[in-house]
């Protein structure tokens, strides 16, 4: 099967999520002692009030933006085994009411590092590939607890991952669950976190003279959060969000664009809702 087809067909998962999937293709590169890096550029906006599944009158125009740089790299010690981890950088700010009063709370600064151990089992068959993941995470504390809107809650966080991906010359598919067992924080609890991706993918176009190609998919997420501990808004609560993904790739390089709208949302309590995502990122593998 051609490199540079393997590379394109295995990049579209990754960055869907930052929780559940992994760097640089969610399971790229194929080959002992390949590795690669990935940047991602997330903007994220919600400027609906929730609460049950109910749209509250918002005349504050209170809402939220985090906007946050992902680095990540892989380094495959075998093709069965590899690790991973994604280094971010927040910068985001909130208008939110307190005793009566609007107040504004920023944070900015390194986030939480996660480490992955991915484990992979390839089957090839004729004209179509598949292969199963199990992948162990450890999220570090390393993310600022003193900002007004902390970056980080202190706490160390484990993670599990279990996925399913399929792929022809013209389809792939991505099946993700993963959940998140998060720690005890400094000041607050994140409630832990059980999520679901699915990533159903067209091999729109494939030039196998110059390696490259494009990839049209849509994107599902959802998400259960359960309730924390001393937060100011706590997202607890269900949704499912989906959109479209463009994706290009050219030899070992890779330039994707993602779009994901909340379509349900259940609050436990009076949160943010209608999260709007807007994700662009660059790969190498080498």
């Amino acid at each position: 099967m051609n490199r540079s087809y393997i590379f394109g067909s295995l990049w579209l998962a990754a960055a869907a999520g930052a929780l559940g999937h992994q760097p640089v293709m969610d399971m790229a590169p194929r080959w002992a002692g390949g590795y690669g890096v990935q940047l991602f550029q997330v903007h994220s906006i919600a400027d609906d009030l929730r609460h049950s599944e109910l749209t509250l009158p918002n005349p504050h125009r209170l809402g939220s933006r985090v906007d946050t740089t992902w680095l990540e790299g892989v380094y495959t010690f075998r093709r069965e085994f590899r690790i991973t981890a994604k280094v971010p950088y927040v910068d985001k700010s909130r208008q939110w009411l307190q005793d009566g009063k609007v107040i504004r709370q920023d944070g900015h600064g390194l986030g939480d590092i996660i480490i992955g151990a991915p484990i992979k089992k390839y089957v090839n068959k004729k004209g179509y590939t598949y292969n199963l993941s199990l992948t162990p995470n450890l999220r570090l504390p390393t993310g600022s607890t003193g900002d007004d809107w902390a970056v980080g809650d202190g706490s160390w966080d484990a993670g599990l991952s279990l996925s399913y991906s399929f792929e022809t010359p013209k389809w792939y598919h991505l099946y993700d669950l993963y959940y998140w067992k998060n720690g005890s924080g400094r000041n607050f609890d994140q409630g832990d976190e059980l999520g679901f991706d699915a990533n159903i993918g067209w091999h729109a176009w494939h030039d196998g003279d110059n390696g490259r190609g494009l990839f049209l998919m849509l994107d599902i997420a959802a998400r259960h959060i359960e309730p924390g501990k001393n937060q100011l808004i706590d997202p607890a609560g269900d949704t499912i969000a989906v959109g479209p993904v463009a994706m290009y790739y050219h030899e070992d390089w890779m330039l994707k664009f993602e779009y994901r709208q909340t379509v349900y949302d259940k609050a436990k309590s009076t949160r943010f809702g209608d999260h709007r995502r807007f994700a662009v990122g660059f790969g190498l593998t080498f």
